[in-house]
């Protein structure tokens, strides 16, 4: 598809090269030459160095865009030019927010006022997918899919469990539950299978399940897995993303305290969010950490604005003895070692808007695409069009290719696991586990 950014920021630039190795025709605006040159070097994307107006916009109409997306760091420069776009005639139009009276105010409906299609606050979605993983605060992951009555959790099988010898099928999970991925730790590197009744559970496995929201309440009974609260959580970085989170933790009870070099962003921070504890410290420094007692709290969060910075203080959280230890990345190519200190990716906010975005642009089908396992599987959520060749036909016929699995299906307000003997109807939802290279053969079935 034709997708024209305008901003060649962080999320701007990220979001175009990820659009670009999915194969969709990308026009990348900006007035930074440089900025643009090193999208360049890096991705095949088209480039134009100007400054945005409704001209520009009109001219670009001539590419057939299905797409605009504002991503500059001005929130109503954004909102001036997908109103723009929109009003152009541009037939999806995406504006970047950080504000979050934006998203969230419920007087206003600024959506309709601006004619702007969908609001994206990357610190938003980033904040989110953390406070999830800290609430479940044993589950490596957490996921929602068809509004919140599907959920998806990866959690550790303990040492103990007892069961390894069972295949699948034959350890009586509850009906509204399925495994969906199981990562394994092997001598040569570490297996991810999209197992089938066959397959075995193991102690030490991390496992992926999908299943209706009430069931996952027992989830840790079932796996024989401890279940935790979490009552405090440390961050380290100030920036917008710490501030969207401490929001959240607040308003569950969890105690916060904020780590953060810079004392004018302090005295901000204090101001904003008056529940939290605000420590004006460098979170690199060890000595920090210890007097602190990092070891006391449940979880430590690094969302500075580097990799290597957030990778090396969360390492030095575990070696303290903190329990859980969550570092916000954006290059993939670290995550091997993230898994040896034993530390917690988390998405950056311009990986989350790269797949929201991907998930809009395919949106008749696509509903939601989120990664599994360190971006090794996708859990997919798809609408089943009428003119599907899959509907009708039981999941056991469709012959799908291995390394794919119908994990569960929505129908009319019914959850139901994806056993082979399921019928598919027009506008069921379908939660699809897969590897990657799987998802445009997904989505040429359910179109």
């Amino acid at each position: 598809m034709n997708v024209v950014i305008l901003g060649a920021g962080k999320i701007g630039s990220y979001v175009a090269s990820a659009l670009a190795e999915e194969e969709h025709n990308v026009i990348l605006i900006d007035q930074d030459e440089k900025a643009l040159d090193r999208v360049g070097r890096e991705s095949d994307v088209a480039r134009i160095q100007s400054e945005a107006s409704g001209k520009l916009l009109l001219e670009l109409l001539e590419q057939k865009p299905h797409l605009f997306f504002a991503a500059t760091g001005n929130d109503e420069t954004n909102l001036t030019f997908s109103s723009i776009a929109k009003n152009l005639g541009y037939p999806k139009t995406v504006c970047r927010v950080q504000k979050r009276e934006y998203i969230n105010n419920i007087k206003l409906d600024f959506g309709r006022l601006f004619f702007v299609d969908y609001f994206l606050g990357p610190e938003v979605l980033a904040a989110q997918n953390l406070c999830k993983v800290l609430v479940h605060s044993k589950d490596l992951a957490v996921e929602h899919f068809a509004h919140g009555a599907i959920q998806m959790r990866t959690i550790q099988i303990p040492d103990r469990w007892d069961k390894g010898g069972t295949p699948i099928s034959q350890l009586e999970l509850p009906d509204d539950l399925i495994a969906g991925l199981i990562r394994r730790k092997m001598a040569n590197g570490d297996s991810v299978l999209i197992p089938h009744g066959n397959d075995h559970i193991l102690p030490g496995d991390q496992v992926t399940v999908v299943g209706e929201t009430k069931v996952m309440h027992h989830l840790h009974e079932i796996f024989h897995s401890p279940k935790t609260e979490t009552r405090s959580v440390v961050i380290v970085g100030g920036a917008s993303v710490a501030i969207h989170l401490t929001h959240y933790l607040c308003q569950q009870k969890i105690h916060v305290r904020i780590i953060e070099k810079n004392i004018a962003r302090c005295e901000e921070l204090a101001e904003m969010l008056p529940h939290a504890t605000i420590i004006n410290r460098d979170g690199r420094d060890p000595e920090l950490l210890r007097s602190e007692r990092i070891q006391d709290a449940d979880a430590l969060v690094s969302c500075t604005h580097f990799d290597e910075t957030n990778l090396m203080i969360a390492a030095l959280a575990k070696e303290i003895g903190c329990p859980k230890a969550i570092a916000m990345i954006t290059n993939g190519q670290i995550l091997p070692l993230l898994e040896k200190l034993d530390v917690i990716p988390a998405l950056s906010p311009r990986v989350n808007v790269a797949n929201r975005i991907l998930s809009i642009l395919d949106e008749e089908t696509t509903l939601t695409v989120a990664s599994l396992s360190c971006d090794a599987a996708k859990i997919v959520e798809m609408r089943v069009a009428p003119t599907s060749r899959a509907v009708g036909i039981p999941l056991s016929d469709l012959d799908l290719p291995k390394g794919l699995l119908i994990a569960v299906i929505e129908s009319k307000g019914r959850v139901m696991v994806g056993r082979g003997s399921r019928v598919l109807c027009p506008e069921d939802i379908v939660i699809a586990i897969c590897h990657p290279i799987q998802i445009p053969k997904l989505q040429q079935l359910f179109h």
